[in-house]
């Protein structure tokens, strides 16, 4: 247990002397100006907007955190990107900018609407209740969810199905009029 503990501490002293060369000084680091900064014992690119009393304040490019840092000796490197517009081919520039890496992706909207919304307008539509393989073949033909792929989209519609049943009780859309049969609850005839 002895020689484990002798082992990590070596490395991690290790680790501690390589950051030491390549830590910067105070004078050198700039709000605005996006950097490596460790943090624990990670490696994360933050920005500094703000320098304080005893630190900076620094927003963590990928989460939009801001942190205090107190030392200088966390400030690893000023971060580069490689710019391919405007400038000389594959010429360095400061980041000014968040890193492809680093960028939040955005959702696009899926077009037409969920498997939900078309099997209820399916059954509104023929107003008698239909299984899932059923109400699955009107939706895809009638081209109501496009998005509805898979090798069993009748099961995903079946799951849905169930699922709002069960969930919302009596606020549901649905109905189940029988075993495997769902129908629309304004088309209900009771």
């Amino acid at each position: 247990m002895c020689a484990v503990r002798t082992t990590r501490n070596v490395a991690i002293r290790g680790t501690k002397q390589f950051l030491k060369g390549t830590q910067m000084k105070t004078k050198s680091i700039q709000v605005g100006t996006i950097y490596h900064i460790t943090l624990g014992r990670n490696e994360v690119q933050g920005e500094v907007i703000a320098e304080t009393d005893n630190g900076w304040n620094v927003r963590l490019l990928a989460s939009d955190k801001v942190i205090k840092v107190n030392s200088a000796d966390r400030f690893l490197r000023k971060a580069k990107m490689i710019t391919t517009t405007g400038d000389a081919p594959g010429e360095e520039q400061e980041a000014v900018v968040e890193t492809e890496a680093t960028q939040k992706k955005v959702k696009q909207p899926k077009e037409g609407m969920s498997a939900l919304d078309a099997a209820h307008k399916v059954l509104v539509e023929i107003s008698t209740p239909l299984n899932a393989k059923q109400i699955t073949e009107l939706v895809v033909t009638k081209g109501y969810c496009p998005n509805l792929k898979g090798a069993t989209p009748h099961a995903t519609i079946s799951s849905a199905l169930q699922r709002e049943v069960k969930g919302k009780g009596s606020m549901s859309r649905f109905y189940k009029a029988g075993i495997g049969l769902f129908g629309a609850v304004e088309c209900r005839t009771e």
